[in-house]
């Protein structure tokens, strides 16, 4: 098959696919310089095309963000429920029927049909469901009026934390189709400004690329990184050189504290480097200028600071 005329493709879109955080900064640094030769007729009116779209860009993309931010916190809400189920509230439960009627006995079976299975294996809704059904197994045995009260306020916050993740998901794919939109059509008019741009300065060209952030767009290295870290330990996630005015959005997905920082060698510990830290699911902008002393250092880096739990990361260094 021939290859499309690499003319007639857009390299402002192709670069930004499922990446908006590049697509943001592709059209950050255009619109900035657009505005400063907004002295000369033809910038201003290409900027006056420009701006709105850009301004959509960026205030789809914060929106994105902080709802991302909520999904990830509902997330980790009902998983601590579910990890708190079993074997704890449910090996609870058990033990308190088991005073009462012995395991076998008609009663411990009509409540417990599988003992527990339910709890501990299956679907997030599965679980949250066996919970439910031995609510109503309890409801009216003798004895047993307190422990039905814990499994019937268990139940209503499992489905609350159910119920604020669904409603989240749902936001936050809301939001994302919001920045896709705001992303195609921002760099489509990018497109055809460098369109307009060859038109009037086709002798010239050169003098274009002050307009795009090439070292950007021509960028095809891998820019987002996601992995899991164990507790106490650290890892390096990727190598880059960064500038002193380069960002990078840190997001910790998973439950323990996680700190970053920028070491000098590949495989260095966080000891003598200055460890910025994100707490649980919460994604932070990390300026490279924060990381005191270490602001030349090419090899970002992520420890775990919890002795406990388990640390997961998703970053994205475009």
């Amino acid at each position: 098959m021939k290859r499309t005329w690499i003319y007639l493709q857009n390299p402002f879109f192709n670069c930004t696919k499922k990446n908006f955080k590049k697509a943001v900064k592709i059209s950050a640094y255009t619109n900035a310089q657009l505005f400063a030769k907004i002295g000369d007729p033809f910038y201003a009116e290409l900027y006056a095309a420009y701006n709105p779209l850009h301004l959509a860009l960026v205030a789809a993309y914060n929106i994105w963000k902080a709802q991302g931010g909520t999904q990830k916190g509902s997330t980790v809400t009902l998983d601590d429920l579910l990890l708190l189920l079993s074997p704890g509230k449910s090996g609870l439960w058990n033990r308190a029927v088991q005073l009462l009627y012995p395991v076998g006995s008609s009663i411990y079976t009509a409540i417990f049909p599988k003992k527990m299975k339910p709890f501990n294996t299956g679907t997030k809704l599965e679980k949250i469901n066996a919970v439910a059904t031995l609510e109503i197994a309890l409801t009216g045995k003798a004895g047993l009026a307190t422990t039905l009260t814990d499994v019937t306020a268990f139940s209503a916050s499992l489905s609350t934390a159910e119920t604020a993740q669904s409603g989240s998901k749902g936001s936050t794919s809301t939001a994302s189709d919001n920045v896709e939109i705001a992303r195609v059509n921002a760099m489509v008019m990018l497109y055809s400004i460098l369109g307009k741009c060859i038109g009037n300065m086709a002798e010239t060209p050169r003098l274009i690329t002050v307009l795009f952030n090439l070292n950007v767009i021509r960028n095809t290295l891998q820019t987002i990184f996601t992995g899991g870290v164990k507790a106490n330990l650290f890892e390096t996630i990727a190598q880059r050189t960064f500038a002193l005015d380069d960002t990078i959005d840190a997001g910790n997905d998973g439950l323990g504290l996680l700190g970053f920082y920028l070491a000098e060698n590949a495989g260095d510990g966080p000891t003598g480097y200055t460890v910025i830290h994100v707490l649980s699911t919460k994604t932070d902008t990390i300026n490279i200028s924060d990381f005191t002393g270490n602001t030349t250092n090419n090899f970002l880096c992520v420890v775990n600071l919890s002795a406990v739990s388990g640390g997961h990361y998703n970053v994205n260094v475009a």
